[in-house]
């Protein structure tokens, strides 16, 4: 079979939006070659622009789940080929979803089809440039092929998508220490402990790019960092990442002091602040969870009142946490989308609204930050208001797929609420002619037809 001619017909195909074709001449590439990066990602090309051009949604996961349920027998049955084969049939029914990107890359990650692999993150990673994880794991596909230079490029690349991603970033300083004590080693070794200890380095690597960390590479990793915060106290990077290993044994008080012996060192580290705040909120949450489980076996007046008092706790914890990182970090436009959320949920309705007008800035948090402002003004019963945010919101999406649908039902609420009737039967119909089952559309359709 000729490989070339194949790849080559499948790209002409893309160009002309011919993607059953060029998904047909892919699959037979793939067949006989499943290592084959550069198939690999022709092919998911193919599926994606595929369903772009139909659009998502539910139809879509239904028609994926099938193929998700062999992928977990084969897993079972411990059958490596056939979990990619089900997981390529759960990505094509269903390619506008990150995670069957990201589940078939494992996938082929465990069958030892590390280029095939990196097509499929690189792939998900360029169509979703806010996304940091496609990178990393196409980072541990070239680290186990050996190629340092290129899982270097691909943490980069997930740091362009979240410069605040701890853990690419504690991996790109890592890898990159460790090219240079590898390249320079044999060269400059004077002894057989400078070898070992380059080793040891390479060895570290491995256990930062393993994707499925065993309990023991997580000990070992503790055992790393605790060694490194002998040698340096100051070292932030080893502490924090120390106290969420830590934290992994629920042993919350010693990450805590962990984290604020570092701060004892730097008065300033905004990152260890932001880990206290994390397990103070954690903390909350932790005992949120264990009234809800008592509640859950015992049905008592106290301990629904002892909850919703914990509930407000919350709100207030994150609220003081939230307002420290904007005061801190005022240009992060995330970070006001985070406190607003909070105030939102507290009723803080004018103070929310000055926060998500900044976070509607923020490319990453537009959408959302349109929807809750829409949120606050009908709660304050400013209609036309929450109706243009709604409307301004629904341009950033896709009118069929589930946040579109979403946008859509609000706008239907808010004109019932208007006494809008017209307007409110219109934005129910759009969603009607796509889903019948959403909500209780089909009723809202009954109820309000002329």
């Amino acid at each position: 079979m000729d490989v070339t001619s194949h790849l080559a017909k499948a790209e002409e195909a893309l160009r002309k939006k011919n993607f059953d074709y060029a998904e047909s001449l892919l699959e037979q590439v793939i067949s006989l070659q499943p290592d084959h990066g550069g198939a690999r990602k022709l092919w998911c090309a193919a599926v994606r622009q595929k369903a772009e051009k139909k659009g998502g949604g539910w139809l879509a996961k239904l028609g994926a789940s099938p193929h998700k349920l062999s992928a977990a027998v084969s897993g079972l049955a411990k059958s490596a080929s056939g979990k990619v084969r089900a997981l390529e049939r759960s990505l094509a029914q269903d390619a506008l979803n990150a995670d069957a990107f990201l589940d078939l890359g494992d996938a082929l990650l465990a069958a030892s089809l590390a280029d095939a692999a990196v097509a499929v993150f690189a792939a998900l990673g360029e169509a979703e440039p806010k996304l940091s994880l496609p990178w990393k794991r196409a980072a541990a596909g070239h680290a186990m092929k050996g190629r340092s230079d290129e899982a270097l490029e691909c943490l980069e690349k997930a740091l362009k998508a979240d410069p605040k991603d701890a853990e690419a970033d504690r991996m790109r300083k890592n890898l990159a220490a460790d090219v240079t004590l590898k390249r320079g080693a044999y060269e400059k070794a004077t002894s057989s402990r400078e070898l070992v200890r380059d080793a040891g380095a390479q060895a570290r690597f491995e256990r930062e790019t393993r994707i499925h960390k065993t309990e023991d590479d997580l000990v070992a990793e503790e055992r790393d960092q605790r060694a490194a915060l002998q040698q340096n106290a100051k070292d932030g990077r080893a502490r924090r990442r120390l106290a969420e290993l830590v934290a992994r044994h629920e042993e919350w008080s010693e990450a805590e002091r962990l984290l604020k012996e570092g701060l004892a060192f730097d008065d300033n580290a905004s990152e260890l602040k932001d880990r206290l705040g994390d397990l103070q909120m954690q903390a909350v949450d932790r005992e949120i969870k264990k009234l809800e489980t008592r509640l859950a076996q015992e049905d008592n007046a106290n301990f629904r009142e002892d909850l919703d008092l914990l509930r407000v706790d919350k709100r207030k914890v994150e609220a003081a946490e939230f307002r420290r990182r904007v005061a801190e970090r005022p240009t992060d436009l995330g970070l006001w989308f985070q406190l607003g959320r909070v105030l939102q949920e507290q009723g803080d309705l004018d103070e929310a609204i000055a926060a998500f007008q900044r976070a509607v800035k923020d490319p990453k948090t537009r959408a959302d930050s349109l929807i809750r402002l829409a949120g606050c003004f009908q709660k304050k019963g400013l209609l036309e208001m929450a109706t243009k945010q709604l409307e301004a919101a629904l341009e950033e999406a896709t009118p069929a797929g589930d946040r579109g649908k979403a946008i859509l039902y609000n706008l239907g609420l808010v004109a019932e609420q208007a006494g809008k009737r017209a307007d409110a039967f219109q934005h129910y119909s759009r969603i009607y002619e796509v889903d019948i089952h959403y909500r209780d559309v089909a009723k809202k359709i009954e109820t309000l037809r002329p």
